[in-house]
């Protein structure tokens, strides 16, 4: 029988996913783990692929990033330790979240294009790195410990902006405020993004994003770049 792993670099990349998702917290254990860890790191390299070809269009094209040092961050050095020290701290997380801070790192495709509606909310593609989500529960384990846990609810790690903080970026910095997120802990494959608009998993929330050239919003705007063809053309599909 074949491995997720060859059924996916076959073609099956929603099938295989939502079998292992179907797995639950099983996925953790073999003979089960090593064959879904190695689709998640297949899904993330193609994802780190996109991502820079996405961004080397962007460039060509006149896109401004908003943070040009942070477009593309690939993951730091010791990220092998963070992980294992995130995951000290809140247990688990899910494989998918865990090969893209292994192999991807981070991205910030937050800026204008001087040509597009730049009134319009797209979305552009971020995910935070690790050490948002590290500061993060620093800061929600002291505010446990002030107003208990219950009134806190569960850790949750930081993935992005919303969507209306990105586009509205000279009166509310894009750091200052967290709004897509992913429950910690979680031992299952794939999790689900709170608060995005397509309601969906992060590797789905992936999928859509480069569906749409790195902005989903646009799947909702009665006005889409000419240039958006272009930069979806030849991604690979996760």
């Amino acid at each position: 029988m074949a491995t997720w792993l060859e059924r996916y670099r076959r073609g099956e990349h929603e099938r295989v996913w939502a079998e292992m998702m179907a797995a639950g917290e099983h996925i953790r254990y073999e003979p089960l783990f090593s064959d879904a860890l190695a689709v998640a790191r297949e899904t993330m390299s193609r994802a780190r692929e996109n991502i820079a070809v996405l961004h080397a269009r962007l460039e060509r094209i006149g896109y401004r990033f908003a943070y040009p040092d942070e477009a593309v961050q690939p993951p730091r050095p010791d990220v092998q330790h963070c992980i294992e020290e995130l995951e000290r701290r809140v247990g688990p997380m899910p494989l998918a979240l865990r090969a893209w801070y292994e192999i991807v790192g981070s991205v910030n495709f937050i800026g204008y294009h001087p040509k597009w509606n730049n009134s319009a909310y797209s979305d552009p593609l971020v995910v935070d790195p690790i050490d948002m989500a590290l500061e993060e529960y620093s800061i929600w384990r002291e505010e446990c410990r002030k107003y208990g846990s219950e009134a806190m609810g569960p850790y949750q790690a930081p993935l992005a902006p919303d969507y209306y903080h990105k586009t509205d970026i000279a009166s509310a910095p894009h750091r200052a405020v967290v709004v897509y997120r992913i429950v910690l802990p979680n031992p299952a494959a794939d999790a689900p993004v709170r608060d995005e608009p397509h309601q969906t998993t992060f590797v789905n929330y992936l999928r859509t994003c480069f569906r749409w050239g790195g902005f989903p919003g646009f799947e909702y705007a009665e006005e889409r770049p000419a240039e958006l063809a272009h930069l979806v053309r030849g991604l690979k599909a996760i």
